[in-house]
């Protein structure tokens, strides 16, 4: 029995707000409607001769019916003489049960009806206030316009590498799906296009901009915009026409993303290269072991800026393997050895976890 009960409480919890308040309320009608037809039967069934007709009308018996399931006790609302002995007896046993049914009922229904209205006002509304607080003081985060089928993957994305990520959509669909998967992300109902909005998620204050929103017109807007409001962010754009590439560029995206072009690329390389492929696939998709691609760049003055890469230590300190770098001049440097000096502006790119990421930050800079 208690196993059964376990297994209901755990079922009715994964309902929605919505359902769970249709059923306590759907409950508790029919408890009552029932409880105030079975009286009315008996006052009906069980008269007792010399009485004028039924003393309990429908109006008595709804009476009566509410208050027992209310526990507040209908003894004054009770005419026993109006039955007979057999009448009597047959209300006593339905009271008893009823009433115990009913307050189990009403205890039930209650709480349930409380929870969601706790859940979808006051909870919300705290919710609420602590997103406004966070966004009040939120820097060096990423924003992403427009949470549809590719802006919920750039998410996915940044909240597995522990970044602080705001979302902004006018669809509260594609908000209330981002809340239920990524509750660390902070997110901002409106529109992306409209400069007070960006204002909100303080883009002056944001390290990168991702524009996906599903026009291509609407993303070149946005770029100009969210340049105007930060030069010094990174924007990166999805381009639903390849050919759209040169005029995100010119109004100030960094990097241009093409589905298109991009899945073309990707369906070759699976031919070609499968075995590499599935290796980067395996990176991406384990849930466990978050190890991606990751750079740190040497920042003018800082612990490795002159050095040789062999003096520093990361294998050593952190078991990292440099597997390139990247020159300030955009020259790449694969396999560095140890004898390989850095400079400022240089970036060094290990395979790594978030954890370790920020340990070689540390140790760089």
């Amino acid at each position: 029995m208690l196993a059964f009960i376990r297994h209901f409480l755990f079922q009715f919890m994964r309902f929605s707000a919505r359902h769970r308040l249709s059923l306590a309320v759907g409950l508790y009608s029919f408890t009552w409607a029932s409880g105030a037809l079975v009286l009315y039967g008996i006052g009906k069934s069980f008269s007792s001769s010399g009485t004028e007709g039924l003393r309990w009308g429908i109006l008595d018996c709804m009476y009566m019916a509410a208050i027992t399931l209310t526990t507040v006790g209908f003894e004054v609302a009770v005419d026993m003489h109006a039955l007979t002995p057999e009448g009597q007896s047959a209300l006593k046993v339905f009271l008893t049960i009823y009433t115990l049914t009913a307050y189990i009922v009403a205890l039930y229904a209650t709480g349930a009806i409380i929870s969601v209205f706790v859940e979808g006002a006051v909870l919300q509304f705290f919710k609420r206030r602590r997103m406004d607080r966070e966004l009040n003081r939120i820097e060096g985060h990423y924003i992403v316009c427009g949470c549809g089928t590719t802006g919920i993957h750039v998410a996915d994305e940044l909240v597995k590498l522990k970044r602080k990520v705001v979302l902004i959509d006018s669809n509260p669909a594609h908000l209330k799906h981002a809340q239920e998967h990524y509750p660390e992300a902070i997110l901002l109902e409106g529109d992306a296009l409209d400069d007070e909005v960006l204002a909100q998620a303080h883009v002056d204050r944001a390290v990168g901009l991702f524009a996906v929103l599903p026009e291509d017109r609407d993303n070149i807007l946005l770029t100009v915009s969210a340049r105007q409001m930060n030069t010094h962010m990174r924007v990166v754009v999805r381009a639903s026409q390849f050919g759209n590439e040169a005029k995100f560029l010119r109004v100030g995206a960094n990097s241009v993303i093409s589905p298109n072009h991009i899945g073309g690329l990707r369906m070759a390389s699976q031919m070609v290269r499968p075995i590499v492929v599935d290796f980067l696939d395996t990176m991406v998709r384990d849930h466990q072991h978050v190890v991606r691609f990751e750079n740190v760049t040497l920042k003018p003055g800082g612990k490795a800026d002159g050095k040789q890469l062999g003096d520093l230590g990361i294998f050593k300190n952190l078991g990292l393997a440099v597997i390139g770098v990247m020159r300030a001049n955009e020259r790449v440097e694969y396999n560095p050895g140890g004898s390989t000096v850095l400079y400022a502006g240089d970036s060094v790119i290990v395979i790594t976890d978030p954890d370790r990421l920020n340990r070689l930050e540390a140790l760089l800079n």
